[in-house]
């Protein structure tokens, strides 16, 4: 007979079998990323292969050399391997350059992810978290989501550039002096957005829609105790609440608001016999607001976003020569390419910054941030040099692209056992390696 004993290990045994298979054979993540290319089909690939990269750092290997081999990168990410299970497309657009962005939701398979790997004959570590899915899962979304808002920042910093078609008006010239020989002519531009604005608006909302929390899962956060990023947009009457994950994704949108007064002056004003970039003193529309909230203010086709006053002061001889003011916007001058704001090229190679500052640490924490970033789909970031920190100023900073703070930085150059060079983005100095400092980090390409 029997005994009851025997029969309820019996049954334990069995149970823990089955919760042990579907640990086992489950092994599925769900990844929100996002990519860009000419088609929509390279933006597709790219973002597929985004999501398959980030399973294989948290779940698989932290060792990513293999994606530097394009062929073997793209077959991860294809469906017809078997690692992308299946993926959903939540924002796709097309930019005004004919290019294109796509946000999607796709399911990896880590289980296959291995086989795939090791079938490639590359030695792989499975990390102990992928027996613990739930959490890692929370951690990959808030990877993704600072991925995803960075790349969405990126892709919208050249049509930002083009969204305001300009007017110039100028008033009756006004004496200097009893001569007759100094005049003053008081001149407005007035700088309107155009449909390239709404692109921009919609994607961001878009993407934002697409990485928000749900209500439910704000409640899951706040009872962990951890912190919720609100981000609220107005765009044509109405306003909409998005719930992010973490403040580098705040970060990378203040980058993006704080670049506004650097987009709606990019006009060049002729007169005949001279021209004059973005002169004058502003009115600028109201972008962005930050009560408890971190918010933003589109605006639609036809508002107007600024305007610049000046006086032109001229000699007689001058104004004689002089056939009349024009205006015209300057197109893009800032570029973003290769995972950064470009801080000069030449021949094709150059510097590229990235989109926001890492944080405020002493110089080997910041070393050490940098050479550990992955951004943008690159891994090879690093501390900038004392001649790259002062181009950030120079060409950046100066001109208002990339959302510096106006404090110190620091640099890789040391200067002696004890201390570091750093800017304060007026001017150099040395500073003790114990300091804490801002940090941007850099790439060559």
């Amino acid at each position: 007979m029997i005994s009851k004993t025997f029969i309820l290990l019996s049954i334990m045994m069995i149970f823990s079998v089955l919760k042990l298979s579907s640990q086992t054979e489950n092994k599925d993540v769900t990844i929100t990323s996002s990519g860009s290319g000419k088609t929509l089909e390279d933006a597709k690939q790219v973002a597929l292969r985004s999501a398959t990269e980030q399973a294989f750092g948290a779940f698989i290997s932290s060792k990513t050399e293999m994606f530097n081999d394009q062929v073997v990168a793209d077959q991860m990410a294809s469906v017809s391997s078997g690692n992308i299970k299946s993926f959903s497309i939540l924002n796709e657009s097309q930019l005004p350059d004919g290019s294109w962005g796509v946000t999607l939701k796709a399911l990896v398979s880590l289980d296959k992810l291995t086989s795939f790997v090791e079938a490639k004959g590359i030695a792989i570590e499975i990390k102990g978290g992928m027996f613990a899915l739930n959490i890692k899962q929370q951690s990959l979304n808030e990877l993704g989501e600072v991925k995803a808002v960075s790349e969405m920042v990126g892709l919208l910093h050249e049509p930002m550039q083009v969204s305001f078609d300009y007017i110039i008006k100028s008033s009756d010239p006004k004496s200097l002096d009893a001569d007759n020989k100094n005049w003053e002519i008081p001149l407005v531009v007035t700088a309107t957005t155009n449909k390239n604005m709404d692109f921009c608006a919609n994607y961001c909302i878009k993407t934002l829609a697409a990485l928000s929390l749900s209500s439910e899962e704000v409640t899951s956060y706040q009872s962990l105790n951890k912190a919720v990023f609100p981000v609220v947009i107005n765009y044509n009457g109405v306003a909409k609440t998005f719930y992010l994950r973490k403040q580098s994704s705040i970060n990378a949108l203040n980058t993006l608001t704080s670049q506004w007064a650097y987009y709606t002056r990019l006009f060049t004003v002729k007169s005949g016999m001279d021209e004059l970039d973005g002169k004058g003193e502003d009115r600028i529309h109201d972008f962005s607001s930050k009560r408890n909230v971190k918010t933003i203010n589109f605006l639609t086709t036809g508002q107007q976003a600024a305007t610049f006053s000046w006086q032109d002061k001229r000699t007689l001889s001058q104004i004689e020569k002089m056939t009349g003011y024009k205006v015209n916007p300057r197109g893009v001058v800032s570029q973003f390419k290769h995972g950064g704001f470009v801080v000069f090229e030449e021949n094709g190679h150059g510097l590229v910054a990235a989109i926001a500052d890492l944080g405020f640490m002493d110089w080997n924490s910041a070393k050490t941030a940098c050479d550990e970033l992955v951004l943008n789909g690159y891994s090879d970031w690093h501390l900038p040099t004392e001649e790259e920190l002062n181009a950030l100023y120079i060409n950046l900073k100066k001109h208002g692209v990339g959302g510096f703070a106006n404090s110190k930085y620091w640099s890789s150059t040391e200067y002696n056992n004890s201390s570091a060079s750093g800017q304060n983005f007026s001017g150099g100095g040395h500073y003790g390696y114990n300091y804490k400092y801002f940090v941007r980090a850099v790439r060559a390409f």
